[in-house]
């Protein structure tokens, strides 16, 4: 089995994306960030009882995770979207063709204009990469929910 069987498929605008794993120097240090990002946050959140589920599930404050993100720096940003975009690959006729090339420039036709693409795949890579860090515990769901929220702003 090679490491990238574990990969996720997107369709983005009639378009198929795939998005491959992290290597795990790069995954820690994105499970670092994401979460120094979010921390604050999680300090603000409150759990409420679902008394039907018999679960704790957590209140998000939307407007606080708009505010977190919005403090990125841009030299942080275009880390973040560099690491995951060098993970997603275009599935086309003649095989895989790196979104991403090593000197920066998209390798793909078609993205350096569609913010709205770009977007969409730096959050999918994001998602598909950090989020089963958080699975089982009660911060899965707001860990999925704050990068979800920025996933939804940039589905097509």
């Amino acid at each position: 089995m090679s490491r990238y069987d574990n990969a996720k498929i997107v369709k983005i605008k009639d378009r198929e994306f795939s998005i491959r794993k992290f290597d795990a120097r790069t995954g820690s240090f994105m499970l670092v960030k994401v979460t120094g990002l979010l921390a604050p946050v999680f300090k603000g959140v409150k759990f409420k009882v679902d008394k039907s589920e018999g679960d704790k599930l957590p209140s998000i404050d939307i407007s606080g995770v708009i505010s977190v993100l919005s403090t990125l720096s841009e030299a942080d940003f275009i880390y973040i979207q560099d690491k995951c975009l060098n993970v997603c690959f275009e599935t086309l006729d003649s095989g895989p063709a790196k979104v991403l090339n090593e000197n920066g420039s998209f390798g793909v036709i078609g993205l350096e204009d569609d913010t709205m693409t770009v977007m969409a795949l730096t959050a999918h890579a994001l998602i598909f990469n950090v989020t089963s860090f958080f699975s089982g515990s009660p911060l899965a769901g707001l860990v999925g929910e704050a990068l979800s929220m920025i996933q939804s702003t940039v589905k097509m």
